[in-house]
């Protein structure tokens, strides 16, 4: 019997956003993942990183097409990202010292599973369709974040358990970063991305989501907005917010719709975006990235 067969979903707004997704299939290996780079520093060809970025990983693939396992796959991309935080590091030295970088994950994916490397402040969440809809009941589904941000409120949320936020502070604590691309804290960055998470195969009702800031944060702003509230680490990662809005959006979509991870993903987005028209103050660039298995034929 042939290997289940992966297929993606990507998205990213505005047209020229400075957050952005990465694709490299060479079967039966693939990497996806999205960015969110940090800062704006003048006269720099940002994009030429993600390009180097690209071009090492298709070779990386390449040459373990058939042989190499997922984690040595992910032990090479370990001391590649480690050598982009060098040269990003040494440029902010050399200029100005703005804060520069990208906040990053990596999903290395084949039909075993996958693994996934991340910095800063993207996201993977692990989305399960527990049962379908009926007659008399929407679709339910399980929803879990699989990472931990790497900035100020996330950690003491590690570490506590709980806290009391107030929603002016909460944009300045999640900007707050530990770790990202470009620090040049070589043991930090280091510890961080020798934490991989290791996932089992996909199912048919599973979907996995990459996404940066952009998609998730308004949401949460909007929850908190104009009030102080304890905030524990189910409630900060949106859990089960996400769990009720995919069965809110699963009514959406027809039955018969062959495409309904994308759809799913899709109805999400249009929600983030209408929210961010009605509280522009919550605008950021976005990207999304999604995986599940093809239907089969």
């Amino acid at each position: 019997m042939a290997d289940p067969v992966v297929e993606y979903f990507e998205f990213s707004y505005p047209r020229r956003s400075s957050d952005f997704c990465l694709r490299i299939q060479c079967p039966p290996r693939m990497v996806f993942g999205v960015a969110d780079m940090i800062g704006h520093p003048h006269g720099l060809r940002w994009r030429n990183y993600i390009r180097v970025l690209n071009r090492f990983i298709a070779e990386l693939l390449r040459h373990t097409q058939t042989v190499g396992t997922l984690d040595e796959i992910v032990a090479a991309l370990r001391e590649h990202l480690l050598w982009h935080d060098r040269q990003i590091y040494e440029f902010r030295m050399a200029h100005d010292r703005s804060a520069f970088g990208f906040c990053l994950i990596l999903a290395v994916v084949d039909s075993t599973g996958a693994r996934l490397l991340w910095l800063g402040d993207c996201r993977a969440y692990r989305v399960r369709r527990r049962s379908a809809r009926s007659a008399d009941r929407p679709a339910v589904f399980d929803v879990e974040c699989l990472t931990k941000d790497h900035n100020a409120l996330g950690q003491t949320l590690e570490q506590r358990g709980e806290l009391t936020v107030y929603q002016a502070q909460l944009p300045e604590m999640t900007k707050r970063l530990g770790a990202f691309l470009g620090i040049g804290v070589e043991p930090v960055v280091r510890g961080l991305l020798e934490h991989s998470v290791t996932l089992p195969a996909l199912t048919a009702d599973e979907c996995l989501l990459l996404m940066t800031d952009g998609i998730y944060m308004p949401h949460l702003r909007a929850q908190l907005e104009g009030i102080q509230q304890r905030l524990s680490r189910s409630q900060y990662y949106l859990e089960t917010w996400f769990a009720d809005r995919l069965s809110a959006a699963d009514e959406r979509i027809p039955l018969d719709e062959f495409n309904y991870w994308p759809e799913l993903a899709t109805v999400l987005v249009e929600e983030t975006l209408d929210l961010t028209r009605r509280r522009r103050h919550y605008r950021d660039d976005m990207a999304l990235v999604g995986m599940y298995l093809a239907e089969p034929e």
